[in-house]
């Protein structure tokens, strides 16, 4: 969080959000998202610049998309033919929230926006998390302290799943005895799966939702996949409590900030009037 003011290249991860948010800006009169359509820009993306960092799985996915594969295929191409069950759908899904019309609405599109690149239901289910809870983020009413216990159980309306519910309710316990970040990370995990992060990014959020730079922090002494648990854990502080939340050192070292922000703009502006 120190360091010289250096210009921060982003990774595969991001480029891929930004993507998401472009295919989401373009559709807002719709509220929805084209899984053929997205695909392909995910792929055109990879094809263009696989030096972001992209790993070993998602390149054979999307490759086999742009080499004209269906998305569908593609995505069980992976572990054994189950697809993934990662993290990166869950970090790339925060702009959903911004176009939404309602927290199942959300989930939805994390889900839809996660299967054309990971087959696994943990990965799509990762996406729906962490989209549903930016969504939460966004809408709370931010004069009142966020209550941790009601965000929790309102995940649990729309993820319907017996291991996810379980990380809730370690979450709502762990809040309860202050655990640290390491307790924490054995607790929920820390890894490259969405099981095995989304849970931690959230235990970073709900901690500390009106302080960014200690959630992020929080997730960052967690260990593991921590670039990508900080990542999710910021995005649910900065849909919490806006860009001003964050740096403006921090901000303008942002390789993309102008697209980011014209980006945010345009799917968070009023909707253009109807013909």
């Amino acid at each position: 969080m120190r360091g010289a003011a250096t210009r921060l290249t982003h990774t595969d991860d991001t480029a891929l959000a930004l993507v998401l948010a472009a295919h989401l800006a373009r559709r807002r009169v719709e509220r929805g998202l084209d899984r053929d359509v997205l695909a392909l820009e995910f792929a055109a993306a990879w094809r263009a610049e696989p030096w972001r960092g992209y790993g070993s799985g998602a390149a054979q996915v999307l490759g086999l998309i742009g080499d004209g594969a269906s998305w569908r295929s593609a995505a069980r191409a992976t572990f054994g033919g189950q697809g993934s069950y990662g993290n990166g759908a869950a970090m790339r899904v925060a702009p959903v929230a911004l176009v939404a019309s309602s927290v199942h609405h959300a989930a939805e599109l994390g889900r839809q926006s996660a299967e054309v690149t990971h087959g696994h239901e943990h990965g799509q289910l990762g996406a729906a998390c962490q989209a549903a809870a930016a969504y939460l983020a966004l809408h709370g009413d931010r004069r009142h302290r966020l209550d941790a216990t009601r965000f929790l159980q309102d995940l649990a309306r729309v993820i319907r799943s017996r291991p996810w519910h379980e990380r809730f309710d370690r979450i709502s316990e762990l809040i309860r005895h202050d655990a640290s970040p390491a307790h924490a990370a054995r607790a929920l995990g820390n890894d490259v799966s969405a099981l095995g992060s989304v849970p931690l990014a959230l235990l970073a959020f709900l901690t500390r939702p009106d302080d960014a730079a200690a959630a992020i922090r929080f997730a960052v002494l967690g260990g593991g996949d921590a670039d990508t648990i900080a990542s999710m854990a910021g995005a649910l502080a900065g849909a919490r409590n806006g860009a001003q939340v964050f740096s403006e050192s921090w901000i303008t070292r942002l390789e993309a900030a102008e697209p980011l922000s014209r980006l945010t703009d345009q799917m968070a502006g009023p909707l253009p009037a109807r013909p």
